[in-house]
């Protein structure tokens, strides 16, 4: 009778590391391999399903575990030994530009099947979805998915609010990110990199950009409040939540990298996996309660700034 019980707590506990072990990477391939097979329309998501000991895990950090499944394997796929602070913020946007197309944010309510919860996860992991996913985003998309990849990727960073000019020369909306290096903190902005990458390269004109060049075309944080732009409660929210610290100088400007062909981007076949597993799902625990998503962006709300058909 021992030791049949030792053997049954035996082949317990090799089940629990089993699981632990296999999260990290699904399926044996990278997040950016991933969304590549779903943007082509070749493959579905075959990542693990989360038992809840690798939920309470993954939530250590506050992060919904379904998102830290998505960073935690995106990061894994980027980092080497010996990686400087820069090789990794290099590394990350670069990740960013590469798996990433300028289009809607697809998916978002994924997290809800697979892992779950009561509350609308917080904007930032919501609005990295798409991207650590998919693949595909709109300027908030990128600017929370690589805020949120440098910090798993063991970097301070942070999401910043504020204008750029369009194409048409007039001040939208924007997002991007900024991160530390080396005790210096710098402005990323990878959608309007990615949105500039012509001819199959990087220019890295937004790469670890100073106060002083970015505000050649953003405007953000004081320098926002000061330009009059805004009303009085958008001012109020920067002041409360939105002011940043200090980037006083440019990184020296890598030369440019080319970028690797992928698939052609398929929005539909997208759309349809979502809705597949969502509807999976639903077959087997019944349909999703009503929940409002945490999508809308910070001070410049749904209605955004500057012209409606821009930005």
């Amino acid at each position: 009778m021992k030791i049949l019980l030792f053997l049954l707590v035996f082949l317990l506990f090799s089940g629990c590391t089993s699981q632990k072990s296999e999260l990290s990477r699904p399926n044996g391939s990278s997040a950016g391999e991933n969304a590549r097979a779903v943007v082509s329309g070749a493959a579905c998501w075959e990542g693990p399903s989360i038992s809840r000991i690798e939920e309470e895990a993954l939530s250590q950090n506050g992060i919904h575990p379904y998102v830290q499944q998505l960073l935690q394997t995106a990061a894994n796929d980027l980092i080497e030994p010996e990686m400087s602070e820069y090789d990794r913020v290099k590394a990350a946007f670069d990740y960013m530009i590469i798996h990433t197309a300028i289009e809607e944010p697809e998916g978002l309510s994924l997290w809800r099947v697979h892992g779950g919860g009561d509350q609308p996860i917080p904007f930032l992991e919501q609005r990295a979805l798409s991207p650590l996913r998919f693949g595909v985003g709109m300027c908030e998309d990128y600017a929370a998915a690589l805020t949120l990849l440098l910090r798993e990727m063991g970097l301070e960073a942070e999401y910043v609010p504020g204008l750029t000019y369009s194409a048409e020369g007039n001040l939208v909306d924007h997002a991007w990110t900024m991160v530390k290096i080396d005790e210096v903190w710098y402005h990323l902005d990878s959608q309007l990199e990615d949105n500039i990458s012509r001819r199959g390269s990087v220019r890295y004109k937004y790469f670890l950009r100073g106060d002083a060049t970015l505000s050649a075309s953003h405007r953000w944080g004081q320098n926002l409040i000061d330009s009059g732009l805004l009303t009085a409660k958008q001012n109020a929210e920067i002041a409360q939540r939105w002011l940043t610290p200090s980037c006083p100088q440019d990184y020296p400007r890598p030369d440019r990298s080319a970028i690797p062909d992928g698939a052609a981007l398929d929005l539909e076949g997208i759309k349809r996996e979502a809705e597949k597993e969502i509807a999976a799902w639903e077959a087997e625990n019944g349909p999703l309660p009503e929940m409002e998503l945490n999508t809308t962006p910070p001070v410049f709300g749904l209605e955004g700034y500057g012209p409606a058909d821009e930005g």
